[in-house]
C-alpha cells in the first residue's frame, strides 16, 4: 500500500529524467521495506538459511526466535484490512525462508545421523577385532 502510494504520487515525475526518478523511488522503497517491522525477522531468516547452508549442519535455534517475533506482530496487528502488500510479501518471504531452512537442514541432518550409525558399526567392528 505504502508503494502504491508512492507510485502515484509521483507517476507525474517520469518524464525527461526518468532514470533520476527511478533511482529516488528505490531508494524511497529501501527506506519503507527497512523500516517495516517484519524486516528484521527477515533479515534473521535469511542470515540463518545461510548459516545452515554454509556451516553443514549446525542447529540454530534463532529462527525460531525470528518465527515467534513474526507470530507476535501479527497478533498486535490491526485487522486484516488494514494491512498492506507489504505486509502480506514480508509475512510471505519469512514464511518461505522458514520452510526453506528446514529444507536444507533435514538432508543434513540425515547425514549426520548416517554418519553417526556408520562411526558406531565401525567401532563396534574395532572392538571385536581388537582383543
Amino acid at each position: 500500500m505504502e508503494a502504491r502510494k508512492f507510485d502515484e504520487e509521483n507517476e507525474g515525475r517520469k518524464g525527461v529524467d526518468g532514470s533520476g526518478a527511478q533511482k529516488d523511488n528505490e531508494e524511497v522503497l529501501k527506506k519503507i521495506i527497512a523500516s517495516h517491522p517484519l524486516y528484521e525477522v527477515l533479515i534473521e531468516s535469511h542470515i540463518n538459511c545461510l548459516k545452515v547452508g554454509l556451516s553443514g549442519g549446525g542447529e540454530l535455534d534463532a529462527t525460531s526466535a525470528a518465527w515467534n517475533k513474526l507470530v507476535d506482530s501479527k497478533s498486535k496487528a490491526t485487522s486484516g484490512s488494514n494491512t498492506s502488500e507489504l505486509d502480506h510479501f514480508m509475512e510471505a518471504y519469512c514464511m518461505a525462508l522458514r520452510k526453506l531452512k528446514e529444507a536444507i537442514e533435514e538432508p543434513t541432518k540425515e547425514t549426520n545421523a548416517f554418519i553417526r550409525a556408520t562411526y558406531l558399526q565401525l567401532k563396534e567392528l574395532n572392538e571385536l577385532s581388537d582383543p
